[in-house]
């Protein structure tokens, strides 16, 4: 009979914290809250990953390791620049479904002009950039692609992704407020939506093509 290992302790606890710092932001999380959520004492906590800080560079450490691996494999589909560009484009969306607290916490960042955002943490989001930037100037040489800004591009990508998500709760509410309005269901799928916006947008002219 197969037993499942019983729970990391430090998962537990950089899942309370970052459930924590998704509700509250990092001015507004609380150690002793983290720690009643993850079950634990605060030595505990400590002991495990350490400070609010620390715990807030892991939180995002882990979450962004996640898209990393996320985009890595989609990028190892067979096709086209944009093709694998789409599944870059999917494989974000499903990472905003799946942990959706990585949302929240980043755009609770930006709002606040970044001045928590740890400069390892900045350094890990500039290696997601690095994929975009990658197939885009693939995608560019072989005149799939206009000749865009490829940070810009990606940002572009990121922010439609996380923004259009996280307003599933939104348009789930405005549903049932006004039925009689067609109203995206909170299960679109935004990948597909945005594959076709963003990609058709950064698709060559003719004779606009790349090298």
């Amino acid at each position: 009979m197969n037993v499942d290992p019983p729970p990391d302790p430090r998962e537990l606890v950089l899942d309370a914290a970052s459930a924590e710092f998704a509700e509250r932001g990092f001015a507004g999380a609380r150690v002793d809250e983290i720690a009643a959520r993850a079950g634990v004492n605060k030595a505990m906590l400590y002991y495990r990953v350490g400070d609010k800080q620390t715990l807030y560079t892991a939180v995002l450490m882990r979450n962004f390791d996640r898209v990393s691996a996320a985009l890595a494999r989609a990028t190892t589909v067979e096709g086209t620049a944009r093709q694998r560009l789409e599944a870059v484009i999917d494989a974000m969306s499903r990472m905003v479904q799946r942990y959706p607290d990585h949302p929240r916490i980043v755009l609770r960042e930006i709002a606040s002009g970044a001045v928590h955002l740890p400069t390892e943490v900045l350094a890990r989001m500039l290696e997601v950039v690095e994929v975009v930037r990658g197939l885009l100037v693939e995608g560019v040489a072989a005149g799939e692609f206009r000749d865009l800004d490829p940070v810009l591009a990606h940002l572009t990508i990121v922010g439609a992704v996380v923004f259009l998500n996280a307003t599933a709760p939104i348009r789930g509410r405005a549903a049932e407020l006004v039925p009689e309005r067609s109203l995206p269901e909170p299960t679109a799928d935004i990948a597909a939506f945005l594959s076709t916006l963003l990609l058709d947008g950064l698709a060559a002219r003719s004779g606009q093509g790349g090298a």
